[in-house]
């Protein structure tokens, strides 16, 4: 009998044999929005399989070029950062920053893609025969056009550049609303390799299971996988069996005196007490989590679970501890660089406090708000908080400010070729 093949082998397998042929440097993912995290998965398989590779995998949602470009030179800085700290530690010479054409943002937005990509690929190891693999894979795609963009910009109409010999580049579709395929297409390109994937979260949870319950890895590795497993649970509404994870969790890092990921396993027993609507239990095991976190210094822990306690205090009516929080999570956000995490805490806050009757100190949040997302093209946060204060001002009589706001909003909409947005 022949052994069945599970959606996440295949996957892997398809990937595995994109990057191993010559012939088609694209490879077009059709997917789900549900599908990334699993995707997401098994790239890690992928990354490591060649020691000489260079591998990156972005999954930052698509809402306009500026920023989505912008996100991504931050998130390969980031990631090179980590690679020069290893390399020195081994003694190797650091790897080549990118040069300024990727980080100007007064160069369009396209033009920085591929000058990063053509620097990215000054990493190989000299001598051929290794690949840098770049999995461009938003976990939404707000904005068809830049993400249709994207592809048009790196998949060329004739033959493929030179630098793009070791480049293995993997796009996403939407499958949900395909439009990708079809644009390159009737642009005239043709070649990229097409795959549909079929995975699901319960794919996912059952091959994490798997890591977890395999008494050949290493502890940390088992139990890396269980708060996987956990946060799985969580997502298909298995709560009594993410509690039973969550508290093994807790037991073991507190024992091992791990207070990062200690915070994170009572973060995760917070996530399930709001998702079965207890709230107050949930702030407290989100301030308790906080208070861990800040003993660890963990500031992507810390902005985490700010974020989560300001939106339980904003259900609960608490609008001035909602404000609190949520301005702790911008202030940490942007000591962690995250300054589209910043505008979107920041927009939250000024909500809070508009809310809690604050009118004056929710405009000036909102301008801060504003502020940030002008500088990084973070378009779509620019959207919401612009209307936001142009409501405000022509509420309070401000005709000529409201005037100056709707037209900058013009601009913006006609940016990302679409309205809408959310009121105070």
């Amino acid at each position: 009998m022949t052994e069945r093949v599970s959606p996440l082998d295949e996957l892997q397998g398809q990937l595995f044999g994109f990057i191993d042929q010559s012939e088609q440097p694209v490879l077009v993912l059709t997917s789900l929005d549900e599908e990334v995290p699993t995707i997401a998965r098994v790239f890690e398989a992928v990354d490591g399989e060649s020691p000489g590779d260079v591998c990156f995998f972005h999954a930052a949602p698509v809402t306009g070029a500026a920023a989505y470009v912008e996100g991504l030179v931050v998130a390969v800085l980031a990631q090179l950062a980590e690679v020069n700290e290893e390399r020195a530690e081994n003694g190797d010479a650091p790897l080549a920053p990118p040069p300024p054409a990727c980080r100007a943002r007064d160069i369009d937005p396209f033009e920085r893609l591929r000058a990063l990509l053509v620097h990215m690929t000054t990493w190989l190891p000299p001598g051929g025969g290794h690949r840098l693999v770049v999995a461009l894979v938003p976990e939404r795609i707000a904005d068809h056009e830049t993400q249709a963009r994207i592809a048009g910009a790196l998949v060329p109409f004739g033959s493929y550049a030179p630098w793009m010999r070791d480049v293995r580049l993997v796009l996403r579709d939407d499958r949900s609303s395909p439009f990708a395929i079809d644009a390159l297409r009737r642009a005239g390109v043709s070649g990229p390799y097409v795959y549909t994937t079929r995975v699901t979260v319960g794919d996912l949870a059952d091959d994490v299971a798997l890591d977890a319950a395999d008494p050949a890895l290493p502890p940390a590795r088992r139990m890396s996988a269980l708060m996987q497993c956990a946060a799985l649970d969580v997502a298909l509404g298995r709560y009594e069996a993410a509690v039973d994870k969550y508290g093994t969790l807790y037991q073991y890092y507190d024992m091992h005196r791990v207070l990062a990921l200690k915070a994170m396993a009572v973060q995760g027993l917070g996530d399930v007490m709001t998702r079965l609507d207890r709230l107050p239990a949930a702030r407290g095991h989100y301030l308790q989590a906080l208070d861990l976190a800040s003993d660890a210094k963990s500031l992507p822990v810390i902005l985490q679970v700010a974020f989560a306690i300001g939106e339980v205090d904003m259900r609960l009516g608490a609008f001035a501890e909602a404000d609190t929080s949520f301005t702790l999570g911008a202030v940490t956000a942007d000591k962690l660089g995250n300054l589209f995490m910043r505008a979107d805490l920041l927009e939250r806050a000024g909500e809070a406090r508009w809310r809690a009757g604050n009118a004056p100190g929710a405009v000036e949040t909102w301008a801060s708000a504003a502020n940030v997302a002008r500088e990084h093209g973070y378009d779509e946060r620019l959207r919401s908080v612009l209307m936001r204060l142009r409501d405000v001002s022509a509420r309070g009589g401000h005709v000529d400010i409201a005037q100056r706001y709707g037209d900058e909003l013009d601009q913006v909409r006609a940016r990302l070729g679409a309205g809408g947005g959310a009121r105070p």
